[in-house]
């Protein structure tokens, strides 16, 4: 990263790495528990007595909540402060497992399928990762001078389309 002088965004370039981050994450999940499911044999809820929607509720508030911690990232990030933000990178793995746990024992969840379940690690690894996505993706916007990725047909130097 430069020391020369920061590049400004806006609120729209934050909300749409915010929204690319999030679908992101949702995507990540998908891919990693059913390769979980697949590799264990079983489900992610495997109780008989839990009300359908409530493993998919209990993502939206887990995402909810990753949400709103990108954005205080992001705001930390562009109040000058150029590493990233641990405090809210781990804060945001561990709520997700905290939400999936505990909000999940008291919807009627067993205790394999919160505490004890590999895909409440897994939801939590996923957090952070896309954390640290995020906070790379806006600090290199943010703290260095280098151009925007273009594609190769976009490039209009003498090898390029004309």
């Amino acid at each position: 990263m430069s020391d020369g002088v920061r590049r400004g965004v806006t609120r729209g370039y934050v909300g749409g790495l915010l929204a690319a981050t999030l679908i992101t994450a949702v995507a990540l999940l998908v891919a990693a528990w059913g390769g979980l499911a697949l590799a264990l044999n079983r489900e992610p809820v495997s109780g008989s007595g839990v009300p359908m929607p409530s493993a998919p509720l209990l993502v939206l508030l887990a995402l909810a909540l990753l949400g709103w911690l990108l954005w205080r990232a992001a705001i930390v990030l562009l109040r000058g402060r150029k590493t990233p933000s641990w405090d809210l990178i781990l804060i945001a793995g561990g709520l997700s497992y905290l939400v999936w746990s505990l909000v999940g024992l008291i919807v009627g969840m067993p205790l394999a399928d919160t505490l004890a379940s590999p895909f409440a690690g897994v939801l939590a690894v996923i957090w952070v990762l896309v954390s640290l996505l995020f906070w790379a993706v806006l600090a290199r916007r943010v703290y260095t001078d280098r151009a925007t990725p273009k594609w190769p047909w976009e490039r209009h130097d003498d090898g390029g389309a004309e």
